[in-house]
């Protein structure tokens, strides 16, 4: 019994996928040979090719049923509980692509990626993805973060938003504390509820994609505002409160706090 996807498609089924290959060659050149008789007026060789036309017919429907016959053999269920997370991790891994895991859920920034076995489904930030070959789902993935970082982004027009929401929630705070506090940290989740104060802001801005531009800035190693202070990511001791941000080399970091303050 195959314990992966993989090995069931391409070792378990590989005869039956050669069969039905080589009776649907067999049913082209039937199918040439009636053109042929036909377009030479041959009525006898018709009747030939016709014939040997509906034999390779019969021949492929059966071919086809068992087929068909084998893909419930194949315990999905099991497959996506038990034996589907170390492949992923692997697949992942041959992509270059940096994952927080904890099965059944997947952080690989921007996107999160549920498995739900009992759906026979995988979800990608909640839409439905039924290519449930590790080594797809690690290139599809791929290729949404490549077409990301391909896309221009104004890394210092989002630090000037971040630094206005930084001002926003430090105003909150001391209006709410009755205590000036300068340069102060503030909650990374608080700075994303002001960036997206509606529910629709929030779907249309997802926090894992905030988390992605926050790695963009990394990256850029641009850290300074437009007004001349400069971002700094620091960590928080409840976990549940951070979001997790890959670093400048792409790795992933947990990140709960923010700050702006001037050098020197």
């Amino acid at each position: 019994m195959s314990k992966t996807l993989d090995e069931f498609l391409d070792i378990s089924l590989q005869e039956d996928f050669k069969n039905l290959n080589n009776a649907h060659r067999n049913m082209v050149n039937a199918i040439r040979r009636v053109k042929t008789s036909s377009d030479e007026g041959n009525l006898d060789a018709l009747q030939q090719a016709l014939t040997r036309y509906e034999e390779l017919a019969d021949r492929q429907k059966e071919t086809l049923q068992g087929f068909k016959e084998k893909l419930p053999s194949f315990d999905l269920q099991s497959y996506l509980s038990e034996n589907f997370h170390q492949s992923f991790l692997n697949a992942l891994a041959g992509e270059g692509l940096a994952v927080e895991a904890e099965f059944p859920v997947y952080e690989v920034l921007p996107f999160k990626i549920r498995v739900l076995p009992d759906k026979e489904i995988v979800t990608i930030d909640d839409h439905v993805y039924r290519n449930l070959r590790p080594g797809v789902l690690a290139r599809h993935l791929k290729k949404g973060i490549d077409r990301l970082n391909a896309a221009s982004f104004d890394v210092q027009r989002f630090l000037q938003t971040l630094a206005a929401a930084y001002d926003t929630e430090m105003s909150r705070q001391i209006a709410r504390t009755k205590i000036d506090l300068n340069e102060q940290e503030v909650l990374l989740k608080d700075i994303y509820s002001t960036l997206t104060p509606m529910p629709q802001q929030k779907r249309e801005y997802p926090a894992q994609l905030f988390a992605f531009d926050l790695h963009r800035v990394l990256k850029s190693g641009q850290m300074n505002a437009p007004d001349g202070r400069r971002l700094s990511l620091g960590n928080v001791r409840n976990q549940k409160q951070a979001l997790v941000v890959p670093d400048a080399q792409g790795q992933p970091q947990r990140y709960g706090v923010i700050r702006f303050y001037r050098e020197g």
